[in-house]
């Protein structure tokens, strides 16, 4: 039942609403996506993590996704670690030439322009608010590399950041769903709320440089 269901949703319901994604990609899944969000640009085609992270809570909280809330947010803060250390480690490698490389299809320039104004505004700061902002957290560890922030400093930061970011959005979404099963039928609104309230520091950054500019 649950693979025929699977096989009627198409792909791109599957993969732009986080409930079919979690429902039937499973924990694997969205820790695969957790990863890959910093570790290969996918936070740049992708945005949403914050709803992801906290549809995981909810869904755990109504039992959709039958895993302990401790095993939950410990495996996606993992996750969320090590792809900001595979973030760093393109940044090292990558060094100067990050900031000569040509414009492709998912890496802009305008990306690691913004958030590298977002990084020296707000230093250390940046390591945990950054991971509340779409694009800015994909940017942020890759840049951290290619500044030469030393490892033992964002090995702090980023477990930091991770510990926040997660540790708080799963529980949010767990208690909200234990308390309240429906809100999982208005998901798309808690989605437009998400999107909404993340833009808000990233539009402050870009209003700000254009009053300057």
């Amino acid at each position: 039942m649950k693979e025929s269901l699977f096989l009627s949703l198409s792909f791109s319901q599957i993969f732009t609403d986080p409930v079919h994604l979690i429902q039937y990609g499973g924990i694997v899944l969205l820790l695969v996506i957790i990863y890959l969000e910093t570790g290969f640009f996918l936070g740049l085609v992708l945005p949403g993590g914050d709803f992801l992270i906290f549809t995981a809570g909810l869904l755990c909280g109504t039992h959709y996704l039958d895993v302990p809330l401790f095993v939950l947010v410990a495996a996606m803060i993992a996750a969320a670690v090590l792809g900001d250390f595979t973030g760093y480690a393109k940044g090292k490698w990558l060094g100067p030439k990050l900031f000569n490389k040509a414009d492709a299809r998912i890496f802009k320039r305008a990306y690691l322009e913004k958030s590298k104004g977002y990084f020296e505004k707000y230093g250390m700061w940046a390591f945990i608010t950054g991971r509340f902002m779409p694009v800015i957290r994909t940017m942020i560890p890759i840049l951290a590399g290619a500044s030469g922030v030393p490892l033992v400093r964002f090995s702090f930061l980023n477990v930091i950041g991770g510990v926040i970011w997660i540790g708080s959005l799963t529980p949010l979404g767990y208690y909200l769903g234990r308390a309240y099963p429906q809100l999982i039928n208005y998901s798309i609104y808690v989605l437009i709320g998400f999107v909404i309230l993340a833009s808000i520091p990233m539009l402050k950054i870009l209003f700000s440089k254009k009053k300057t500019g």
